[in-house]
Formats: C-alpha cells, structure tokens, sequence
C-alpha cells in the first residue's frame, strides 16, 4: 500500500510524522509547504489559509499532479488548508482520503476540517466530544 501524507510545516507537520512512523504500509510519499531541503518531503506546496482560498485554487493543478505522480491508495492529512487541497485533488481523482484534525482543536473541528466533512472518505477528531455525524473519534492518534 502507498499513502501520501500530506501537512503544512510546523505542529501540522509534526504530527503527521507521528502519525506516519505508526503506519505499517509499503511505501509513504510526504508533501510540506516546507521545502524538501529543510522537511523530507518529496513535493511541495506554497503554504496558505482556508481564508486565502484563492491562493489554495492556483496550486489545484499542482496537487493534482502530486497524486496523479505518486499514485497512492491512500491520502491522510493532519492539516492544515494546503492538506485540504491535496485531499480534494484525491477526492476528483477518486483516491480515498483521510483527514486527521489536530489535538490542539480541542474545543470544535478547525475551519479545514469543517471542509474536509464535505468529500473526505473519513475525518476524524481526537477529541470525543467533537465527533458526530461524518466527524468519528477512535481515540486519540498523536
């Protein structure tokens, strides 16, 4: 199995590389809006906010490449916004997708996760008290 990871630099990314080392699969393929040289990653993204949208629009293209090259069977992001936009290219290309909000939204799903509810195959919360609906808790990940 091959599963692109994908999260913002910084607490996003941080937890994603937690969540990836308990992950028992073939291959894992990572994208950052931090370059290669300074995260490891293998693509990037310029960083923006669900509230700069138009900034997540033009880079469409470009996650649409990222999983079209990396061909995975599974796309899980722990946030934030550029994460939202990879997992959508996976939603118009068919992929199954993941999306894992952050501890750190203890107290109601974050903007991008409210997003997520709309076309990802699974969004989960670490929090109990956020699940419902299309929003599960299965415990704490990170």
């Amino acid at each position: 199995m091959r599963v692109l990871l994908v999260a913002s630099f910084g607490g996003h990314w941080v937890q994603l590389q937690r969540l990836a080392k308990l992950l028992e699969v073939d291959d894992q393929v990572f994208v950052s809006t931090a370059d290669g040289q300074h995260s490891g990653a293998t693509y990037y993204l310029d960083d923006f906010s669900v509230r700069e949208l138009w900034r997540g629009v033009r880079q469409l293209p470009k996650a649409i490449g990222i999983v079209r090259r990396s061909r995975p069977d599974l796309i899980i992001s722990t946030g934030a916004a550029p994460g939202l936009l990879v997992l959508f290219a996976g939603f118009l290309l068919r992929k199954k997708t993941l999306w894992v909000d952050s501890i750190a939204n203890c107290r109601r799903l974050s903007l991008s996760g409210h997003a997520a509810r709309l076309f990802a195959t699974e969004v989960l919360t670490q929090w109990p008290e956020l699940a419902n609906g299309r929003v599960r808790y299965l415990g704490r990940l990170l």
